[in-house]
């Protein structure tokens, strides 16, 4: 690769005046000597080593994101946010999968810890495991002792995330539009209760109900995976244990859209309709939430917003500042996955 010193030879200027022009530095530099070396560079092919202009700083233009699964939709849409926001600042962001498991996620943490990464963001919720439990908050105090930023985009043991959406409120909402309709036997697909996000909205399904004078039905409430498959395996479970469609339950509310989505696939095969039998609601609105038949209900997060704003916190962060939570506004989308529920057993 070429050098800064060759780029200062060429420009005629020393390799301090270079290298400031090339970083960009806060240093005054004349007009005709910044252009001739960008001249210069650009003829050079220049590309400034930043591993070593972050060695110098303690950290690299690194922002390293810590998902759940990278096949989910939901952390897709949360990376292309960081990735937009992130483009302009001149920070390589890399996607780590912990696969819901605590020690891979640590594993994650101390890799990133040991790269001197400037920033790490945990795009989703905590992990209730113990494997984690002890050595993840000692790296995550060792990477904000060093200056790097850490910030949270859903729920967490410890406190309040600096990114998130509420997660009780949301769902309630959905709730309250399946009550309007007229449901009052409603399902809930869970998601897995080691998951903070996830109990949360387990509580705010109950919650929503109680309060809409409607008394949940612990046998309809389901502990679930977050995949596609979690879903059609509860419809298989529900039924198994006597439950009518139509009958004992005529709604399903799912803790995410890939739930919602074999949820669907399963009714279908079982030959129940939707919404005519059984309605059905997601949360996320991941993109393919619309083009399902028929298309789904659910509640729409700004994913894409989370984490443009998630990269934004940490670089305030990185800049010294105190980044007060934020929640951003959800939004419940009705399609056609959902219906007031027939007059039969209502």
């Amino acid at each position: 690769m070429t050098s800064i010193t060759e780029v200062a030879r060429l420009a005629g200027v020393s390799i301090a005046t270079a290298s400031r022009v090339v970083s960009a530095a806060d240093y005054p530099v004349s007009a005709s000597t910044r252009e001739r070396v960008l001249i210069a560079a650009k003829e050079l092919d220049y590309v400034p080593n930043a591993l070593a202009r972050g060695l110098l700083k303690s950290q690299i233009p690194l922002v390293g994101v810590i998902v759940h699964d990278t096949a989910d939709p939901y952390f897709a849409e949360i990376v292309r946010g960081v990735e937009d926001a992130a483009e302009s600042g001149g920070y390589l962001v890399i996607t780590c999968s912990s696969e819901r498991e605590g020690a891979r996620e640590a594993s994650y943490v101390r890799l990133l810890r040991s790269m001197r990464a400037a920033g790490v963001i945990f795009a989703g919720s905590d992990l209730d495991d113990p494997a984690s439990a002890n050595e993840l908050p000692r790296h995550v105090a060792a990477l904000r002792a060093s200056g790097a930023a850490v910030v949270h985009l859903s729920a967490r043991a410890e406190g309040r995330p600096e990114i998130s959406i509420d997660n009780r409120a949301a769902i309630g909402s959905m709730v309250a539009a399946l009550v309007g309709m007229g449901h009052r036997r409603i399902a809930l697909l869970a998601g897995p209760t080691a998951l903070y996000a996830a109990r949360e909205r387990r509580i705010g399904f109950s919650s929503a109900l109680q309060d809409l004078g409607v008394a949940p039905d612990e046998r309809l409430i389901l502990e679930t995976g977050f995949a596609a498959e979690s879903g059609a395996s509860a419809v298989d479970e529900l039924m198994a244990a006597g439950m009518k469609p139509g009958i004992d339950f005529t709604a399903i509310v799912c803790a995410n859209d890939l739930l919602a989505l074999g949820t669907l696939q399963r009714l279908h095969e079982h030959g129940i309709d939707v919404p005519r039998d059984v309605s059905v609601a997601g949360f996320d609105d991941i993109p393919v939430a619309a083009m399902t038949a028929p298309s789904l209900s659910t509640v729409r997060l700004p994913l894409r917003e989370m984490g443009r704003r998630g990269f934004e916190a940490a670089i305030r962060v990185l800049d010294g500042e105190r980044v007060e939570p934020v929640l951003l506004p959800t939004e419940v989308i009705l399609r056609d996955s959902t219906a007031a529920p027939a007059s039969r057993g209502n």
